[in-house]
């Protein structure tokens, strides 16, 4: 290959122009690592090379609250910067690997007021798909006119909630839909079945669905609280975000500085002005 020529690759499927979630992605789509792992073989060569890498869809997870879909696409993240790990381990005296993100979303934590001292973060794996990917699924649903019942039957296979008299003695009792639970999901699937363009929705619906589809944000909101894990906001937050470096240079990225800081320091290590 001519190394000097452009090369663009382009993911067969995409979201909003961007890759699906890891959730959502399926058998041979190509992921954030096989990006990561073709981009330093056609960017490398004698002179060096600058690369940027972003899971930017963990921001997009967190502003939508969705815990499964952000710790996923973190997941993802940290396989493609294994890739350039390889790559720094055959040249550690020239490389520089900088992992950080602009900002904080959605101020998750682990801790909900429901499971007081206790959290159940298996539970999270419970859910098979993204907000994202529900979405769709709740399209479809607002089409057919599907019924209640049937949309809960397909939120148990995809979100492991069930109603108590589904519950059987395997169920765990933590993913046991309670009766405010119940109500909740189902003024949700009301709201969510009538035409976006026609919805006309309260102030308490826009602090309770941040503008996302209601039934999916639900969902999302419950199997995160009946693991433990509470959220602020769906916007960004003031939590300091953290920087990890390794390679060349790394020492100069310890502390807290402003975030425009990071720009200076790789330029005065790249000797660029």
């Amino acid at each position: 290959m001519n190394k000097s020529k452009k090369v663009i690759a382009i993911s067969p499927n995409t979201v909003e122009s961007a890759l699906p979630y890891e959730m959502d992605r399926k058998t041979g789509e190509l992921s954030l690592a096989d990006f990561t792992r073709k981009g330093i073989d056609v960017l490398d060569n004698e002179k060096g090379f600058f690369m940027m890498v972003e899971g930017g869809k963990i921001d997009w997870a967190c502003h939508a609250n969705d815990a499964a879909a952000s710790i996923n696409d973190t997941i993802a993240f940290n396989n493609a910067i294994n890739e350039s790990i390889k790559f720094y381990k055959k040249h550690p005296q020239e490389t520089l690997i900088i992992v950080t993100g602009d900002h904080e979303t959605g101020g998750m934590s682990v801790g909900f007021a429901g499971t007081g001292y206790s959290t159940y973060l298996p539970q999270i794996a419970g859910q098979k798909m993204s907000y994202e990917a529900y979405d769709e699924q709740i399209s479809l649903f607002r089409s057919q006119k599907t019924s209640f019942d049937t949309v809960l039957a397909d939120i148990s296979t995809n979100f492991g909630l069930v109603t108590k008299e589904k519950a059987t003695d395997k169920t765990a009792k933590t993913l046991i839909l309670t009766d405010l639970e119940l109500q909740n999901l189902k003024e949700a699937y009301t709201l969510s079945m009538i035409d976006p363009e026609q919805r006309k929705l309260s102030e308490k619906d826009g602090q309770l669905y941040g503008g996302y589809e209601p039934l999916s944000m639900t969902l999302t909101h419950l199997i995160n609280n009946k693991s433990g894990i509470g959220w602020t906001s769906y916007s960004h937050t003031g939590i300091p975000t953290a920087v990890f470096a390794q390679g060349i240079g790394a020492n100069l990225f310890n502390g807290q500085y402003d975030n425009t800081d990071i720009y200076k320091k790789l330029s005065s290590l790249t000797a660029i002005k």
